[in-house]
């Protein structure tokens, strides 16, 4: 079996390619992270992958990311190397996609042992698509994406013909932890009902079948509406007030989202808002025991840095609230707006943006463009401050203030 290894250093990378070698791989050699997605793309490429996390170009984390989330890239196993042996870059790793995780320095009966395993995975997974799940009252369609653990399918149900994504879980393959989890992703969506959020119709887990069907949005992410329509500040303001709506409700509910960002924004084709991607919510009112493993680690980094709060960032997840979540509203505000992150974000080095988003330093609107309106800076910021005492103390509120200013707009115009 050919074996991708990305690696930048070449003493590891020279040990790594005589072991997978006289284990009877096959190993393709990448220098950096833009040489590996390269490689990635071609149509006889790897199913096995050793990534480093920190290279030149592209780190191995951004690859795992594009491999996992692109619906039409064959199946590939991932294994992320690190030289931190740290519970937050473990997580981090997992929630970007990757399939196991190994420190350096790697013991090579370890690493033989994983690649064994991987190994076994990858020939389970039909290298273009798995075969069409049969689930009673759905007629399964075509394949949205898919995951080592799950497949997200379009599909009709036959109760209403109404067309639904129906996410399945490979219950032969998930660890208990990934069972979890996803069990718990359900409980949480079926507590909410709002018309901006994607609805969760139907249910079902046991020891041979694991799937949700929820609402079908089909007018792509909030990024990609705003890359491809290009709205006015004004329209922007007004899809961000109704995610607040949604935010306030599902905070009311008891449930955070701890992972928002543009790409968990769906619009639907009529252009409105759906919050989708609960994977990484969790109950305020659940008690910690309850929690899984990857949810509940002290001092583990829960989300995704660009769009994290200070709070989050400093790894303090027993304190987060919804304010968390109103933090990470006000920087896809802030981006959307501007063009620019509040931080400063060093994409070569995740760590170091994660301590500059901990330290809770932001740069006010105006620096980035001086012409900016005061009364809308003011929001933006109150949203983002470091400490969540001094945020916006509900979504509802957040929301208000960002119509009120729309309404102030009005009446500037009229004057």
């Amino acid at each position: 079996m050919k074996v991708l290894i990305a690696e930048d250093n070449p003493l590891w990378r020279g040990m790594l390619t005589q072991n997978v070698q006289s284990w009877g791989h096959d190993p393709v050699i990448a220098e950096d992270g833009t040489q590996a997605w390269e490689i990635l793309q071609k149509e006889d490429a790897p199913r096995l992958v050793i990534l480093d996390w920190q290279m030149p170009g592209m780190d191995g984390i951004e690859v795992c990311r594009l491999v996992k989330r692109n619906p039409n890239h064959p199946f590939t196993y991932v294994v992320m190397l690190t030289s931190r042996d740290a519970q937050e870059d473990m997580v981090a790793g997992l929630d970007a996609g990757a399939d196991d995780y190994l420190t350096k320095p790697i013991d090579p009966a370890v690493l033989k042992s994983r690649m064994a395993a991987a190994e076994r995975i990858v020939k389970l997974v039909p290298p273009k698509e798995w075969t069409v799940p049969q689930v009673e009252g759905y007629d399964v369609k075509q394949m949205l994406g898919k995951g080592v653990f799950a497949t997200v399918w379009e599909a009709e149900r036959q109760q209403s013909s109404e067309t639904v994504a129906l996410k399945i879980i490979r219950v032969d393959l998930a660890t208990d932890d990934v069972f979890g989890r996803f069990a718990r992703e359900i409980e949480l969506m079926e507590k909410l009902d709002h018309p901006n959020i994607a609805k969760i119709y139907d249910s079902h887990i046991d020891k041979t079948l694991g799937y949700y069907a929820m609402e079908l949005v089909q007018g792509g992410t909030l990024e990609k509406y705003v890359q491809e329509k290009k709205p006015k500040g004004a329209v922007l303001i007004y899809m961000i007030a109704k995610v607040c709506d949604a935010l306030d409700h599902a905070h009311k509910q008891g449930v955070i989202h701890r992972d928002l960002k543009p790409s968990n924004i769906m619009m639907t084709l009529e252009d409105e808002p759906k919050l989708v991607d609960f994977g990484l919510a969790r109950s305020m009112f659940m008690a910690n025991a309850e929690d899984s493993a990857v949810q509940s680690m002290d001092g583990s980094v829960i989300g995704t840095p660009m769009f994290m709060s200070p709070e989050q960032a400093r790894g303090e997840n027993d304190k987060l609230d919804g304010r968390a979540d109103i933090y990470a509203v006000g920087i896809i505000l802030y981006v959307m707006l501007l063009r620019k992150h509040p931080h400063k974000i060093n994409h070569q080095d995740r760590w170091e943006t994660i301590h500059q988003i901990a330290s809770g330093q932001v740069r006010r609107p105006s620096e980035v463009r001086p012409n900016f309106d005061k009364r809308l800076e003011d929001i933006i910021m109150k949203a983002l401050a470091n400490q969540p005492a001094f945020r916006y103390q509900t979504a509802g509120e957040f929301a208000k203030a960002l119509r009120h200013f729309l309404k102030q707009l009005v009446k500037d115009k009229k004057s």
